[in-house]
């Protein structure tokens, strides 16, 4: 990735307070609930890492790993399930963590294949929300932060698979050529 830039989008700092905040909110809303979390691998992975530890109610924890094939970086708004949920959820809350909403395509999927379980809801807890690129009508009931249509990596989010370790969020810019 030498040919781009990584600029600071959200220090770690801002991220730990976003999430202080989701959690709060969330905790309000389902105490004394039975709260199942979904996790959306593998961008969500350090979203749910830190919020739960933050959670002050009880939950259970699974995890979904979807794909959408596509040409280029555009979906074709076919969804596979590659790693389903094994949690039983009827007649339960649920909130899926998502790292980003873009198209909502994906995000809609899911939403509408769990509520076939029969839970009592489901909601969506989303970190990041590009709502330019948005396909469909979806919006996050719990959300960190809106952004700018700009590509991001770090905080479990990649490029290549690359990027996910690094604690704060970049966009990422073409670097400059650098003159002799």
């Amino acid at each position: 990735m030498e040919r781009y830039h990584l600029n600071l989008l959200l220090s770690y700092k801002q991220i730990a307070s976003i999430i202080q905040d989701l959690a709060e909110q969330i905790s309000k809303d389902y105490n004394g609930k039975e709260l199942v979390l979904v996790c959306i691998l593998k961008g969500a992975f350090m979203f749910l890492s830190d919020l739960i530890r933050h959670l002050k109610v009880s939950v259970k924890v699974d995890f979904v790993r979807l794909a959408s094939y596509g040409a280029g970086m555009k979906t074709s708004g076919l969804v596979e399930i590659t790693k389903d949920i094994e949690t039983p959820i009827e007649g339960k809350d649920v909130l899926i963590i998502e790292d980003i909403i873009d198209s909502g395509r994906t995000l809609q999927f899911l939403k509408d294949r769990l509520a076939l379980s029969n839970p009592h809801s489901v909601k969506i807890c989303a970190l990041l929300d590009k709502k330019a690129r948005r396909e469909v009508e979806i919006e996050a009931d719990y959300l960190g932060k809106e952004i700018d249509d700009v590509f991001v990596v770090g905080y479990g989010i990649d490029f290549n698979e690359s990027y996910r370790h690094l604690p704060e969020i970049y966009y990422v810019t073409p670097n400059e050529k650098q003159k002799s």
